[in-house]
């Protein structure tokens, strides 16, 4: 199973938000580049990186940056935040990003989806950003009305090979995933899904493991110490 820890960058830092709220935001490293390397260091597998200015106005801010990350790190990554077009696409990938996270242009353009899923095939993944069954858009500021399970078969059928599912209403605070939303989630389609969202325990993620999630993302967990990464990084 994959944990992966999260990178969010906000005005070049890297920072967690509170149940998305970007007013509620904590600071943990001025150096998102020092941060990969030690995640890295430490023994994570992958990175989970997301450009949380350019997920608020819909065009990527930081992607400089993610660059110097990926250059950084030997290990893939996986990024998001602001991608709304094919040359940008193009561009992460071609910088050495393993993985493309697209969020709001996946639910405002089948036609773009389509053809980025056709043309990049795995390398692209669709985030289900929920709170309480809805998808949101626009860096989690904006709901959708859409329906999870519904819109994430209707994705599925466009051809997107990887989910990454975030619980907006967990996210940040330490509490625990919603199990039960999960399993349905993972019973309900074929592709791999990855989890973020209140993970807090080593017995939480064991959990998730069990309803057959490809992967988990932490990030306030291991930035609050709650979770050892070299303990966190070997969970099997």
């Amino acid at each position: 199973m994959l944990i992966i820890p999260a990178v969010d960058i906000q005005k070049g830092k890297v920072v967690r938000l509170y149940r998305g709220n970007f007013k509620l935001a904590t600071t943990y490293s001025d150096n998102p580049v020092k941060m990969a390397k030690y995640w890295q260091k430490t023994g994570a597998k992958m990175l989970h990186v997301v450009d949380l200015d350019g997920a608020r106005v819909g065009r990527m801010k930081n992607y400089s940056l993610i660059k110097k990350i990926v250059k950084a790190v030997s290990i893939p990554t996986q990024v998001g935040g602001g991608v709304d077009s094919e040359l940008l696409v193009d561009k992460l990938l071609s910088s050495g990003v393993s993985r493309v996270i697209l969020g709001t242009v996946a639910l405002e353009s089948e036609s773009l989806l389509k053809t980025l899923v056709d043309k990049y095939g795995s390398c692209i993944a669709v985030a289900l950003d929920v709170n309480n069954y809805s998808l949101s858009k626009r860096g989690w500021q904006k709901m959708t009305g859409k329906n999870i399970f519904y819109q994430a078969k209707r994705l599925e059928t466009l051809g997107v090979k990887r989910f990454i599912y975030t619980d907006i209403a967990r996210d940040g605070t330490l509490t625990s995933p919603d199990c039960r939303l999960i399993r349905k989630l993972v019973n309900s389609i074929n592709c791999p899904i990855i989890v973020s969202g209140g993970i807090s325990t080593i017995k939480q993620i064991k959990k998730i493991k069990a309803l057959k999630a490809e992967g988990v993302i932490i990030g306030k967990a291991l930035y609050e110490k709650r979770l050892n990464p070299k303990e966190v990084f070997n969970v099997n």
